[in-house]
């Protein structure tokens, strides 16, 4: 067989020789590149396979944001990325930080947070064990060298006058500036808002990648205890309205048992899990919001959550799941934590108390 000439990375290509064609000709075959032509191999008749190398698609991977530290002189900023990179970890973990200016007035400012990868292989706890001596590294990561850094744009009245249903936009970008992904939210005011038990207008966002194409929308399931008396649900859909994953979001009974969601995330219990649905409403795994812990960081540090990715989920797929536990923050979680903001670290991460930094 001649070979052909490739550029690596490379990968392995099955082809089948369809009738007619003899050996030494040439075929054109479908590659993730796209089209290339090869040389069947002398022997192959028609209905043999053989195998060949063909060019593997480049991923364009996020540049980590170094804190503090400039971007060197010189440096040549990559086009802006895609969201293909998810394949090559197994979740994200994202850390959320406090302004000093909310800490002080208590007005709520534009939320920023820190996204690092987890990588394959990675053992991810049981539902309800998820816990901050596990997320440690990652928090660490995440707020010394991130790999993707996401600032909310909103209005400020909306922030003022109705935090809870602002509209907002939060494009997720690396080092270079690069944007990958951006969650755009409209302003929906709800004014009978009491999750799990109530929800007239089910908030919602719309997932965009690196050219502003939806990826996927994320909405709440509207009504009166759809999901009993203690969850929420979330569906995520593909541009066309297919169904991709359905998010619960329980006060009581999760995976993890009856109780498993109770006074989470709290020092008693850290993990508030969140499982995820196929479209078959079978359960796939459960990703979480994790307590920070008893140390300083409990002052700057809100919300903290992990999201497990699918084995063989798709790019698409990955991020949309990201995007959606984004939706469960700003919706159930900023609910909790405006009714529980004196429990000492409830309502998904709230500032600790004087009591909690003495430990």
């Amino acid at each position: 067989m001649q070979a052909v000439q490739m550029i690596p990375p490379a990968q392995m290509l099955s082809v089948t020789v369809p009738a007619g064609v003899m050996p030494g000709q040439q075929l054109q075959v479908q590659a993730p590149t796209g089209p290339v032509l090869v040389q069947v191999p002398q022997g192959m008749g028609p209905g043999s396979v053989f195998q060949v190398q063909v060019p593997a698609p480049q991923v364009v991977a996020a540049v980590p944001v170094t804190a503090g530290t400039a971007m060197p002189a010189g440096f040549m900023a990559p086009s802006p990325g895609s969201q293909d990179f998810l394949n090559t970890m197994d979740g994200v973990f994202v850390r959320q930080q406090l302004e000093v200016l909310e800490l002080i007035s208590g007005c709520e400012t534009k939320n920023k947070y820190n996204i690092v990868g987890i990588p394959q292989g990675t053992q991810f706890p049981p539902p309800g064990q998820m816990n901050s001596g596990w997320t440690s590294n990652l928090r660490s990561q995440a707020g010394d060298m991130p790999l993707l850094k996401a600032k909310e744009e909103s209005e400020c009245m909306e922030r003022i006058c109705c935090p809870l249903f602002r509209g907002l936009k939060l494009p997720m970008k690396d080092g270079t500036g690069a944007t990958f992904l951006t969650i755009d939210r409209p302003c929906i005011f709800d004014p009978c808002y009491t999750p799990p038990w109530c929800a007239c207008c089910g908030q919602e966002m719309t997932l965009m990648n690196n050219a502003n194409q939806p990826i996927s929308t994320v909405k709440m399931q509207p009504g009166c205890c759809v999901g009993g008396m203690c969850a929420t649900y979330f569906h995520v859909k593909s541009p066309t309205g297919e169904p991709m994953y359905t998010l619960r979001a329980s006060d009581c009974n999760t995976q993890a048992g009856a109780c498993g969601n109770c006074c989470a995330p709290t020092c008693c219990n850290e993990s508030y899990d969140i499982d995820v649905y196929g479209p078959d409403m079978k359960y796939i795994n459960t990703s979480a919001f994790v307590w920070p812990g008893c140390n300083c960081g409990g002052l700057t540090d809100l919300s903290n959550f992990t999201v497990q990715f699918p084995e063989g989920a798709t790019a698409d797929q990955r991020a949309s799941l990201l995007g959606a536990m984004f939706l469960v923050e700003f919706t159930v979680n900023e609910f909790r934590r405006q009714n529980n903001n004196n429990n000492g670290g409830g309502g998904g991460g709230a500032p600790a108390q004087p009591q909690e930094m003495e430990r």
